[in-house]
């Protein structure tokens, strides 16, 4: 029973992992399409295929909220460090 309860736990945790991992994937994706010249627009259509309409305008808001000096990798770290903290 324990051996099976441990292995529930850690099959979370690894979903968790994943799950920031992922995160991190989409800011770096956001950052990335604002940088390389990609309208607002067309940022959240990309962005709500992947992560869903609420989620996606969020994250888009944000990234074009953001002084282009602070569009770096270290965003998307950020972001993952966050989640992972959770």
């Amino acid at each position: 029973m324990i051996a099976v309860l441990g292995f529930g736990a850690s099959t979370a945790v690894a979903q968790d992992a994943d799950k920031c991992v992922q995160t991190e994937t989409w800011f770096n994706t956001a950052v990335q399409a604002r940088l390389d010249g990609d309208s607002k627009s067309k940022v959240r259509r990309t962005m709500t295929r992947e992560m869903g309409k609420d989620a996606a305008g969020q994250l888009v808001d944000f990234i074009f909220l953001l002084p282009e000096a602070q569009l770096t990798p270290d965003l998307g770290k950020a972001a993952r460090a966050q989640c992972e903290a959770l």
